[in-house]
């Protein structure tokens, strides 16, 4: 009995040492790990791809490296890369990844696609629409943490505390292949400072990148995307030359899809809390809050429902009430809706309630 329990034991970890001693193993400081990468055109039917690794120096500090090169397939990119690089480029860690405004308008499905079959990279994963070409901006050492970190953070600080709505590898993914929502990316560019800023979202159709929202009009779209807080809005006072700063506490919208003697109807209802962080007049008095409420309120549904006018006659749908008809009407026809999205009835009600209104006269 002993001998046969030695046995077992001794198949059991020859076994055992020939399944672990097959893995791979990678030791850190013998391979790249990207942090960031970038698409851009290039000459034919050719991209030029772009991978930016952090190198960690004795005193601490972060500088880059970027490899650049061209391929035909998305997929190729890391493999031609591979070939200007040392030691072997690890996708795991890439944190952002980046595309040419001009290559977007073209289509950059099959980019994003060939990073979702990676099964080494997140669905978490950042992109970015970039103004010009990303190898301008992967080339710069920017930050203090590396390249990758710096652009992610930024990108992140925007989603997480501004008016940039949430927006990653699986939303992108998702709003794609969603019927009745079309998805969105932040657009950011290179300051002549070495440093970023997002200049606004891109909206896409089929891959495409087919318009834009700038910067200041974000606020009104995540209003109608997603409840958040954070974010602040300048509002110009009519009659005066004051200015109203409102920073916002939350924000949460309902979006209520009905048919109307057969017709759909759309109605989204945005209760917006924050409070008056500033006021370019003397002081505040009630009639002074009332008025800065009622325009606030009427900024917000005009805004709203003019961005929403817009949506339509491009029929593109980011806000994504097709897909919210679809999971509230009876019976829903897809197909009908398609033809029927361009002129549907879409209105925009708004409550504005300010907390906390400074001193008041």
């Amino acid at each position: 009995m002993k001998k046969i329990l030695i046995g077992i034991t001794i198949v059991v970890i020859a076994v055992v040492t020939i399944i672990y001693g097959r893995v791979r193993q990678e030791i850190i400081d013998e391979v790249n790990i990207v942090a960031a990468v970038g698409i851009d055109r290039a000459e034919g039917q050719k991209v030029r791809g772009t991978a930016v690794i952090p190198v960690f120096k004795a005193d601490k500090s972060i500088e880059n490296t970027s490899f650049t090169d061209e391929s035909v397939l998305a997929k190729e990119i890391m493999n031609v890369l591979q070939k200007k690089a040392a030691d072997p480029l690890v996708t795991g860690g890439i944190r952002v990844a980046l595309y040419e405004d001009e290559l977007a308008k073209k289509g950059i499905l099959r980019y994003v696609d060939a990073l979702q079959r990676d099964a080494s990279i997140g669905s978490k994963l950042l992109l970015a629409i970039v103004e010009g070409k990303t190898s301008e901006v992967l080339e710069k050492n920017l930050g203090n943490r590396g390249t990758g970190e710096y652009l992610s953070t930024i990108i992140e600080n925007n989603m997480n505390k501004r008016d940039v709505p949430n927006s990653d590898l699986h939303i992108f993914m998702f709003r794609h292949y969603a019927k009745g929502m079309d998805p969105y990316l932040p657009i950011i560019k290179l300051l002549d400072d070495d440093k970023v800023e997002i200049v606004g979202i891109g909206l896409f159709q089929d891959g495409r990148l087919v318009s834009q929202i700038p910067e200041p009009e974000l606020f009104f779209f995540k209003s109608m995307v997603q409840n958040y807080g954070e974010g602040s809005y300048t509002l110009s006072l009519k009659g005066s030359d004051d200015f109203a700063s409102i920073k916002r506490i939350s924000t949460k919208r309902k979006v209520l899809v009905e048919e109307v003697d057969g017709v759909p109807k759309v109605n989204i209802s945005i209760k917006f809390r924050g409070v008056l962080s500033e006021y370019s007049g003397q002081r505040t008095n009630p009639k002074i809050i009332s008025q800065i409420i009622n325009e606030l309120e009427t900024t917000i549904k005009e805004k709203c429902e003019e961005m929403l006018g817009s949506f339509q006659k491009m029929n593109i749908d980011p806000v994504g009430l097709g897909y919210m008809a679809r999971h509230s009407l009876r019976d829903f026809d897809n197909e009908q809706w398609e033809v029927d999205y361009p002129s549907i009835k879409v209105e925009v009600h708004s409550k504005v309630i300010l907390t906390e209104t400074g001193i008041i006269e």
